[in-house]
């Protein structure tokens, strides 16, 4: 991913250089996602501190650190591990082993505006693409993407309704999970989703791209799927796949794909890297010792 990136900037220095040039005349506009950064996470800050609630409650602050650092440990651990290390590590001793079921369902939460957008984007790609070649694969992804997440659905199901006494610390807090809870957790993902989307969309703005904004929307969307579900093994694996997914669709559209993979390298400084700078500063308050 990263040889891709690669060589898409020596293949195009100039359009690079170009869209680089364009944001520095638009500072406003890349001022405005900058803005936007801190409610996508304080978003996240309240998504960790609601999800958790099963089991204790914790002040804004507390959560505020399991959040930050959490981001600083993601940047540089496989797939984000570190965010569940932190987080678990933000609380007492006694709820640590508790909170590992009320964290992975907060993320699955995430994941669903990210799968039903994601789902819709990749359907428009392979509908482009795929349906050149003669292959009748768009006609039944539909279908095969609501098989899927059924079966997504069903699987955690079953899990929650298993009584094997080793997992009951993971399952019970899960279970006291009410609608109302799992609703507003729903809700906050779909508008950090969104903030997300908007500030990408924003600095898509800048380079006037020849496709309307759902399509803009669209490729968004394509990259946070891909972001989601292929492996990663540290930021720099994170930052190839982000850029190669967006070259993907929008070269699809038959678009320069130089100035759409500065706007996801600005983004990726914005949301990323500075947040995991200044989550540095929070791990030391993380609780190491069983306390």
């Amino acid at each position: 991913m990263l040889l891709f990136l690669y060589e898409k900037i020596s293949e195009d220095i100039d359009g690079f250089v170009s869209a680089f040039r364009l944001f520095s005349n638009n500072i406003s506009l890349v001022f405005l996602v900058i803005l936007l950064m801190p409610f996508n996470w304080w978003i996240e800050v309240l998504k960790w501190k609601y999800s958790i609630q099963p089991i204790t409650q914790i002040p804004f602050s507390t959560a505020t650190v399991g959040v930050l650092a959490g981001i600083a440990l993601g940047f540089v651990t496989p797939h984000a591990v570190g965010d569940y290390f932190a987080k678990v590590f933000s609380l007492s001793h006694h709820n640590r082993k508790r909170a590992l079921g009320l964290i992975l369902i907060s993320r699955m939460m995430q994941m669903l505006p990210t799968a039903i957008f994601g789902l819709i984007a990749f359907y428009i790609f392979s509908s482009r693409n795929i349906g050149k070649h003669d292959i009748p694969f768009s006609f039944s992804f539909p279908i095969l993407s609501l098989l899927g997440l059924v079966l997504v659905v069903l699987l955690v199901i079953m899990f929650l309704h298993r009584n094997h006494p080793k997992i009951q610390d993971y399952v019970m807090p899960v279970r006291k999970m009410g609608v109302k809870l799992v609703s507003l957790l729903a809700g906050l993902s779909v508008v950090r989703y969104l903030i997300f989307s908007a500030q990408f969309l924003i600095l898509l703005s800048v380079l006037g791209l020849k496709i309307n904004l759902f399509m803009q929307f669209m490729g968004v969307a394509f990259m946070f799927l891909a972001k989601s579900i292929l492996p990663t093994f540290n930021f720099l694996s994170d930052l190839g796949i982000r850029e190669f997914s967006v070259a993907l669709f929008f070269e699809s559209m038959e678009l320069e794909v130089a100035p759409i993979i500065a706007s996801g390298l600005i983004l990726w400084l914005i949301n990323i890297a500075l947040p995991a700078f200044i989550g540095l500063f929070f791990i030391p308050k993380l609780k190491l010792k069983n306390t």
